[in-house]
């Protein structure tokens, strides 16, 4: 059985915490060991980044969880008030930690629309 959460926050650093918290919450319902909880917040915290940047945008972050029997599957949609330079493409470190943390994880432009997705799957 898959469930779907969804939330929007503002397009700020400050709010990557709410998404993080959802994100543990979420792991832990599915009994992720305390390992794979912060891995996928680690995660979180490096594709949110990419959509908020250091700064904040103007505009918002829709994140939609889809929760199955022993995975996660996170999607991240910018929606931003501006048009403005952003970066589209992993840094070779973000690549190598997310390698890391996550089963898979992009970061993709699709229709003008900066996106990231994130899977995480419970190992034991």
């Amino acid at each position: 059985m898959t469930e779907t959460v969804s939330i929007r926050v503002p397009a700020s650093p400050e709010f990557v915490h709410v998404v993080r918290l959802v994100a543990a919450g979420l792991a832990a319902r599915l009994h992720f060991t305390l390992d794979e909880i912060e891995d996928l917040k680690i995660g979180v915290d490096e594709l949110t980044a990419y959509l908020t940047g250091p700064q904040g945008r103007d505009g918002t972050l829709e994140i939609r969880f889809t929760v199955g029997d022993d995975r996660i599957q996170i999607r991240g949609v910018g929606h931003f008030a501006t048009p403005e330079r952003i970066r589209t493409e992993l840094s070779d470190f973000s690549r190598m930690i997310l390698a890391t943390v996550a089963d898979s994880a992009t970061l993709d432009f699709p229709d003008s629309l900066l996106c990231f997705d994130l899977l995480k799957t419970k190992r034991s």
